[in-house]
């Protein structure tokens, strides 16, 4: 029967609606958001990434040199539209330039620099992007790696059973946080901020490629421990379900040695998230001065303000950080838990064999010796700015105190120097 290649996990899985929409909630999920960032990335013209129907994998082909002139022209057309955005790049030096030459008033000098510090950064994260999606030798890391990971999730799916969708409530924060980003693009194109938009864009890119991995990962040890679950209920594991057991040992070094080669790549990006901090104090620092210090304004008329100008920008940067720290703690709780399942099956299944059932224990034994060894060398994290800080719910609680805090300075320098720091 080839329902018992699986052992009684698949059975339930399959003949269970909850494990049916659950399988179908993650399929889809990863679909439409891989989908609609392929697309997106496509309609920039950068880059040689191109999906192939064929073999359903990703691979290298360059684009077409009239497809390439078309939207040379274009852009260039855009950017004139823009002044080629000569007075974003102003904005980025004067007030430098200012300062250097003694020009210094401290209530529109301060206001300058913040906006300065922005557009810089704002420079520096797109030509950052725009590097990685036109270099050749990282379109071939990524696509590497992600016909890795979709080559892995066939062969989990084959060897242990279904994939499953594991914690809804993290693709309920993501759909939360895409919605505010879309009204942060709106707001900076409502306000003719063409440059901050594109970052945001370029951004969103590959963030939400590193979402659609953080899903699949999640399903990958949900799908690990719910296999040892069914086979620590087995009083005599057969030989199939051992031989699954030594295959999940080798399917989880494969999973973690991708995600360490995976990380390489997103680390870059990951500094771009952490370098939102510095819009995040401009956006808290308006809204704090308008709620305390903005009395022409009535109650209502501030929350309608904060709803129209401030909600995506002020919210939007924040969720992005939650939701890595989230799937970092739940990954380490789904780790911390495999680990636990493996050794009260080594303990319970241990012993009482001969012969070649011995062998295949003495071999499983080592075999999980090496996966607790790499384990604690190389744990699955999600790390952000450098490889030695790991983006958990600590650090995301650090990142929002270190941002309302900044911000009310913000608001205490202005104060004390008459700077008005909300613009109506």
């Amino acid at each position: 029967m080839p329902e018992e290649k699986y052992g009684s996990t698949r059975r339930q899985v399959e003949w269970s609606s909850s494990g049916k929409w659950r399988s179908r909630l993650l399929r889809w999920s990863v679909w439409v958001i891989g989908w609609t960032t392929y697309i997106l990335y496509r309609s920039f013209v950068v880059g040689q990434i191109k999906y192939d129907p064929h073999t359903g994998k990703l691979i290298i082909r360059p684009r077409n040199m009239w497809t390439k002139r078309i939207a040379l022209i274009l852009k260039i057309a855009a950017m004139s539209l823009d002044n080629f955005g000569l007075h974003y790049l102003f904005f980025a030096g004067f007030p430098l330039f200012s300062i250097a030459y003694g020009i210094f008033h401290p209530s529109r000098t301060f206001k300058d620099l913040i906006e300065s510090l922005v557009f810089q950064i704002a420079f520096w994260n797109i030509g950052r992007l725009y590097y990685c999606l036109s270099s050749l030798s990282w379109n071939r890391s990524f696509v590497v790696l992600v016909n890795e990971v979709i080559h892995m999730m066939s062969l989990i799916a084959d060897t242990l059973g279904p994939l499953l969708m594991e914690g809804a409530v993290l693709l309920i924060i993501f759909v939360v946080q895409f919605d505010l980003t879309v009204l942060q693009i709106i707001d900076y194109c409502h306000d003719k901020v063409v440059i901050l938009a594109l970052r945001v864009v370029l951004l969103t890119m590959f963030y939400n490629v590193y979402v659609v991995y953080q899903l699949i990962l999640l399903a990958w040890i949900a799908t690990f421990n719910r296999f040892l679950e069914a086979y620590y209920m087995e009083r005599m594991p057969s030989r199939e379900q051992r031989q699954q057991l030594q295959q999940l040992f080798r399917l989880y070094s494969r999973v973690s040695n991708a995600h360490q080669n995976i990380m390489v790549l997103w680390l870059p990006v990951a500094t771009m998230l952490f370098s939102s901090i510095v819009v995040l104090v401009a956006q808290w620092a308006s809204v704090i001065y308008c709620i305390f210090f903005i009395d022409r304004m009535n109650a209502v008329e501030k929350w309608h303000a904060f709803l129209r100008e401030h909600l995506g920008g002020s919210v939007a940067p924040l969720l992005r950080i939650l939701l890595i720290g989230l799937c970092n703690d739940r990954l380490a709780q789904m780790q911390r838990y495999l680990s636990l399942q493996l050794l009260i099956i080594d303990l319970r299944h241990s012993g009482g064999r001969t012969g070649e059932d011995l062998n295949g224990e003495i071999f499983v034994q080592m075999q999980q010796t090496c996966f607790n060894l790499q384990l604690r060398a190389q744990p699955i994290r999600n790390q952000i700015i450098s490889i030695h800080q790991v983006c958990g719910c600590p650090f995301v609680l650090e990142f929002f105190f270190c941002t309302l805090l900044n911000a009310l300075n913000t608001v205490q320098y202005g104060i004390a120097n008459g700077i008005n720091l909300y613009n109506s």
